[in-house]
């Protein structure tokens, strides 16, 4: 059986190592955090070089061809709206919450309205979005790094990378991410905890980012259907096989659509969008991401596969059952949705710390291990890809330098 446990205990002189590295350098003492990831101190570090990498964040306010990050976009409408009163603001929150207009989520707007009262100085805002992000990402790997079976090993912290995939240089599209990390927080309250009053706090991801009234639904029917295990399975195993059926469907019946979320939803489903997001061709070898994207679905598929085999491993305890059932619906569910872009294949990343999760309860660290070794073969390319938005966000200095110079360059 799994379970939480305590904080693991460390020497004070492990805990001053922590202290004087940050002073010297936040990353070098998130490194150095990783041997003890289990402490309460380990956590303090990563929530600090968070928000010190969002302090950081550096993008340019013109979006143009080698400027395409969302990022950019966030930064020039914070610009403008240091340029105007609140009137804007208003207006467009009224029209928010009466499901009318453009903006299908007002996160975003809220802290970049508020913040520009204060400051016209960008980084301040990134800085605001770290705090958030960095909050539920910690609430939610405390459930990982706590459980009995984890221990400090290379398959474990394999385990934890898995599980964080959605990492703080996701603030560079924070609308989803953030809602994203609330959400993973949501499930195991709610599934793992069997709190459903958590049901609440997953109410507010639709505020920010519009695409989570999907993410709702899901929750509500692993609630009340998932404890169909083997339709789920059959479901699921379906679902790795036709789930390029779906953009067709979806195009097709779009009008029955909510009328609030249509325009997202069109947008997403639209043929040009979609073409423009799958066409990689002319962007050098372009098939080796092809390759490694298809490698990658196929090995968290794998993953889950593998799960469902060995479910018996799962069933001995209730916590782990819940999880596990809202993993099969979930997973089907994005499945389904892997040809609709920024659908399937951004939600499916909920699922890893899902999986990491069972993965570490099921199979205690013995059984599997040489599987979890693959994973970053399989994911060599999107790990190659996340390094370089890391490059381009920020520069080496950050990495090297003491935040007593970084904190009044860039918030101040």
């Amino acid at each position: 059986m799994s379970y939480i446990v305590n904080w693991k205990k460390e020497s004070k002189v492990n805990r001053i190592n922590k202290i004087f590295l940050f002073i010297l350098s936040p990353f070098f003492s998130l490194l150095y955090s990783l041997k003890s990831i289990n402490t309460k101190s380990s956590f303090v570090v990563v929530f600090l070089f968070s928000i010190c990498f969002g302090m950081a964040f550096t993008v340019s306010n013109i979006r143009d061809f080698n400027n395409k990050n969302d990022a950019v976009s966030y930064r020039a409408d914070f610009e403008m709206y240091c340029l105007t009163d609140g009137t804007e603001f208003q207006r467009g929150f009224n029209d928010f919450i009466s499901f009318k207009g453009e903006n299908k989520d007002y996160y975003f707007d809220t802290v970049a309205f508020y913040v520009s009262r204060i400051t016209n100085n960008y980084h301040v805002m990134f800085f605001v979005f770290s705090i958030v992000f960095a909050f539920f990402q910690l609430k939610s790997l405390k459930y990982l790094v706590l459980n009995n079976n984890f221990r400090i090993s290379l398959f474990c912290i394999l385990l934890v990378y898995l599980f964080a995939w959605n990492q703080i240089v996701n603030i560079n599209g924070m609308r989803f991410w953030t809602a994203a990390w609330i959400g993973v927080y949501c499930i195991f309250k709610i599934f793992y905890e069997n709190k459903s009053k958590n049901f609440l706090l997953a109410l507010i991801t639709p505020f920010i980012h519009g695409s989570f009234w999907i993410f709702l639904v899901m929750l509500v029917v692993a609630k009340f259907l998932s404890k169909y295990e083997k339709i789920w399975i059959i479901l699921f195993i379906m679902s790795i096989i036709v789930s390029n059926i779906l953009l067709e469907l979806a195009q097709s019946y779009s009008g029955f659509i909510p009328s609030f979320i249509e325009n997202e939803f069109r947008h997403y489903t639209d043929a040009m969008y979609v073409k423009q997001t799958f066409d990689t061709a002319g962007t050098g070898l372009w098939w080796v991401d092809k390759v490694f994207e298809t490698l990658r679905k196929l090995y968290i598929n794998a993953l889950i596969i593998i799960l469902i085999i060995n479910r018996r491993n799962i069933l001995l305890d209730i916590n782990d059952i819940r999880l596990y059932r809202f993993m099969l619906v979930y997973t089907t569910f994005s499945n389904f949705g892997m040809s609709i872009p920024s659908f399937g294949n951004r939600f499916i990343i909920l699922s890893y710390s899902i999986i990491a999760f069972l993965w570490l309860t099921s199979f205690k660290g013995l059984k599997y291990n040489w599987i979890i070794y693959l994973f970053p073969i399989a994911f060599f390319m999107s790990i190659y890809h996340q390094i370089n938005l890391y490059n381009l966000v920020t520069d080496v200095y950050f990495y090297i330098s003491s935040p007593l110079i970084l904190i009044p360059e860039y918030l101040f």
